[in-house]
């Protein structure tokens, strides 16, 4: 909507009116009168409206630490978030990592108030990326695309802690995109794979082929036309790269090959 520019004067001249009668009304004097006035809007000697700034006695956000540790030698790592100290938030990932098996626990990254990221081979040995973010998924996948630029195959992000998660519950992998989340079906003829994408981050996956490939369900994280399917329910990670041919046609590349899938539902149950 536009507006005169005689409306946008009327306007101002109403708002300070209100500045005023409010200073009047706080405290029973104009502000000017108060002694020790730095901050915030006071009166001047010919009675105009000051603006002092803004008061720096304002209270300051608690910080926040998030750390990730890994075993280069078994992949066995630990991760923190929500602690109010660096050293804090290290100690308890060594000690994580320490107490999954690892045996030369060192801590790869801490972030103060944005999130840290650990993804590896599936295998042992292999090797892993670390990386931290403003964000989760920029973490998680900085720490993909390390892992995959070292030689590693089958990368998976593992953990993506930030750094103001709260501490009473284990840290979530980062969401898939919108436009990925739903139920999507590939052709094996005769039959179908059935694989659907959550919002929170999890998937499940079927055959409805006669071709013996057994269900199974897990994690799923994809940004910048890469992915990363972590199975929780068997051994067997994947992944790969993805891009859209066309609205409802997804083509995967992983460790099993390429395929197509076609969306048949777009809206997954919560």
């Amino acid at each position: 909507m536009r507006r005169s520019i005689a409306a946008v004067h009327r306007a101002r001249q109403a708002a300070w009116a209100g500045v005023w009668l409010m200073a009047l009304t706080i405290g029973g004097r104009p502000a000017a009168a108060q002694e020790g006035v730095t901050c915030g809007i006071t009166v001047g000697p010919d009675g105009n409206l000051i603006n002092l700034g803004p008061c720096g006695n304002q209270p300051s956000q608690p910080n926040h630490f998030a750390a990730v540790a890994i075993s280069p030698s078994t992949l066995n790592m630990g991760a923190s978030h929500g602690q109010g100290a660096q050293s804090d938030a290290e100690q308890k990932a060594l000690q994580t990592c320490q107490r999954n098996g690892g045996k030369d626990c060192e801590v790869e990254y801490w972030a103060k108030n944005e999130c840290v990221a650990l993804a590896t081979t599936a295998r042992v040995p292999g090797t892993f990326g670390a990386a931290y973010a403003p964000d989760r998924s920029g973490a998680a996948a900085a720490a993909l695309a390390q892992c995959i630029s070292r030689g590693g195959k089958g990368c998976a992000v593992r953990v993506t802690p930030c750094a103001g998660d709260d501490v009473r519950w284990s840290s979530p992998l980062p969401l898939p995109p919108g436009n990925q989340l739903g139920m999507w079906a590939l052709l094996i003829n005769p039959g179908y794979w059935v694989w659907e994408i959550g919002r929170n981050g999890t998937y499940t996956f079927h055959s409805e082929a006669a071709d013996g490939t057994p269900s199974h369900m897990g994690t799923f994280t994809a940004r910048n036309g890469h992915y990363t399917l972590h199975v929780t329910s068997m051994p067997g990670d994947d992944a790969g790269t993805y891009k859209y041919q066309a609205p409802g046609t997804l083509v995967t590349t992983g460790q099993h090959g390429t395929g197509t899938w076609q969306r048949i539902a777009s809206d997954p149950d919560p």
